[in-house]
């Protein structure tokens, strides 16, 4: 039963806390943009100061009600900003009030004084100044500042005491000045508000606390601003609503820096609290604001306030850069290591490439040796392929002359057969007379066998060459065409040149086959040779080449 109620209001609440995140996220943003601005709110206030101090020595010694009037100027504008300055200006304003025997302004001297001291930490002088104007008479206004500066300085004295009696001792008369600001403001105002919570706060009694404080809604007043949500944030920060109490220190934090004051402590808590949530960069951030602002205040209570942080800030901050350096280092040594590496990897890559080059080099001209070999091994290949060619062809035209010749041979040997026979009959006989006749018969039989034999040679290689005369006497000058006569295929000169087509070229070997003498032979070849078209001594070359079988067919 109580689980699921523990988790129904968790459920309830995570919602606000996600959105109290993000309003703080938000403000924090503010907050670096008034940061990052904020030399000019410095600058503008250096700018009215300066013009405050030129009237001053511009009416120096002529004008004391001016000049305390300026003077009192000068230190609204130093108070909380530089407390060494407001501290000179309060003792002039004192000295000049003296002079001008001006009792009212000697009091604001008095209580400026006083507020300066407090700053400064200097509880003993500012305790005695203020009793020596314990029993004046004075107004409402004066009496309330004497009444925050005890407030203020017991306040103080009671968190610094050393022992318990006397923290209760100086708690107690922070009590009754708060009580005595109460009787004066009005119950309606923010600063009643504001004293009222910080009683009620002290004595723990947080939510009531709230209960006067809010609604929180900002004014034009940027301090009041700043020291209203400062004292809604401290009632949180009791009641440990740390979300809500970051919220609050943030917008008290915003409206400090806007005041352009120096002097402040909602900056330094929300320091602390972001260096608690894990924000060390900002926290130690703020926190050397903090310490700059005080310095230059010259707010020692501030400064010890800061100091019990800031070394504490300060060491995880040097710890998160040293861990931040080791990482660059450690990056910074990777890389410089992978930069070696790539320099080896670039060296090792040269290298290499120019080894590949080398066999780059080698292997082209291992390619140029070897396309020349193919080069010579195809010319080879065509030399071999055009001499099986030929060695074909010569096959071919064996092959169908020794067919005829045999035929031929044949043929003739019947003949001899038969004319052997009849001699040998007539020998036999003694017909002498008719042997004689018969041996003039077979020579006159011999004549025609011959020119028979070369009319069957002729139609048996214009056969095998048909265009054989066109192409010969295509190589032969114009006009000197040879043409066989009397139904000849072939006359005594295209004969020999075809003997020559047919690989016979040796003269005595044609003039044998021809019944020619050799001169005979010779003189046909020069004269034929000397009717060339081109070349006379390629002519014969050409006509090797007439009706010679190619590779494509």
């Amino acid at each position: 039963m109580y689980t699921k109620i523990f988790t129904l209001i968790l459920i309830a609440i995570l919602p606000i806390l996600k959105i109290g995140a993000t309003n703080s996220d938000s403000l924090l943003n503010e907050l670096d943009h008034i940061i990052e601005i904020r030399p000019t709110f410095i600058a503008n206030k250096e700018r009215t100061i300066h013009q405050l101090r030129t009237s001053l020595e511009n009416i120096k010694g002529r004008d004391l009600k001016k000049e305390m009037n300026l003077c009192d100027q000068l230190w609204q504008e130093y108070a909380a900003f530089n407390t060494d300055s407001s501290l000179y200006y309060a003792s002039k304003l004192y000295l000049l009030a003296e002079q001008a025997n001006d009792d009212e302004q000697i009091i604001n001297a008095v209580l400026h004084k006083v507020e300066a001291l407090i700053t400064i930490g200097m509880f003993k002088e500012a305790y005695e100044m203020l009793t020596t104007q314990h029993q004046l008479p004075y107004k409402n206004k004066k009496r309330e500042k004497f009444y925050h500066l005890y407030r203020t300085l017991y306040g103080l004295m009671a968190d610094f005491a050393v022992t318990q009696q006397e923290k209760d001792t100086y708690n107690h008369l922070t009590d009754t000045y708060r009580d005595s600001l109460l009787a004066i403001y009005k119950a309606s105002t923010p600063i009643y508000k504001m004293v009222l919570a910080d009683k009620l706060i002290t004595h723990g009694q947080y939510q009531q606390a709230l209960n006067h404080l809010l609604p929180f809604n900002l004014s034009n007043d940027g301090r009041l601003n700043a020291a209203y949500a400062y004292t809604v944030a401290e009632a949180y920060s009791k009641l440990g609503q740390s979300t809500i109490a970051k919220h609050y220190y943030i917008i008290s934090a915003i409206e400090d820096m806007k005041s352009d004051t120096r002097e402040y402590i909602s900056l330094r808590k929300v320091a602390t609290m972001l260096f608690q949530d894990g924000d060390i960069d900002r926290a130690y951030k703020y926190l050397t604001i903090c310490m700059d602002d005080a310095k230059e205040c010259n707010a020692r209570m501030r400064i010890l306030e800061i100091l019990d942080t800031f070394p504490i800030i300060n060491q995880a901050y040097l710890a998160k850069k040293h861990q931040q350096q080791m990482v660059v280092l450690g990056v910074l040594v990777g890389i410089s290591l992978l930069a070696i590496s790539l320099l080896f990897a670039i060296r090792y890559v040269l290298k290499q490439k120019k080894v590949v080059v080398a066999a780059q080099d080698k292997l082209a001209k291992a390619n140029e040796q070897l396309s020349e070999m193919n080069a010579q091994l195809t010319q080879y290949n065509k030399e071999i392929t055009q001499q099986n060619l030929l060695i074909a062809e010569n096959s071919y035209l064996k092959e169908t002359y020794i067919a005829r010749y045999m035929d031929q041979c044949s043929i003739y040997l019947e003949k001899m057969g038969r004319l052997r026979t009849h001699l040998s009959n007539l020998l036999s006989t003694g017909r002498t007379k008719d042997m004689a006749e018969a041996v003039k018969v077979a020579n006159k039989e011999v004549e025609v066998a011959l020119a028979e034999f070369y009319d069957r040679f002729d139609d048996t290689f214009i056969q095998l060459f048909p265009t054989f005369v066109e192409e010969f006497n295509a190589l032969l000058q114009a006009g000197e065409e040879i043409t066989p006569k009397n139904g000849h295929r072939l006359n005594p000169e295209l004969r020999i040149f075809a003997l020559i087509r047919l690989g016979i070229t040796d003269s005595v070997k044609i003039a044998q086959f021809l019944r020619y003498s050799t001169t005979t032979i010779y003189n046909y070849r020069t004269r034929v040779r000397n009717k060339a078209r081109g070349h006379r001594e390629e002519l014969e070359i050409l006509v090797m080449n007439i009706g010679k079988i190619t590779n494509s067919q």
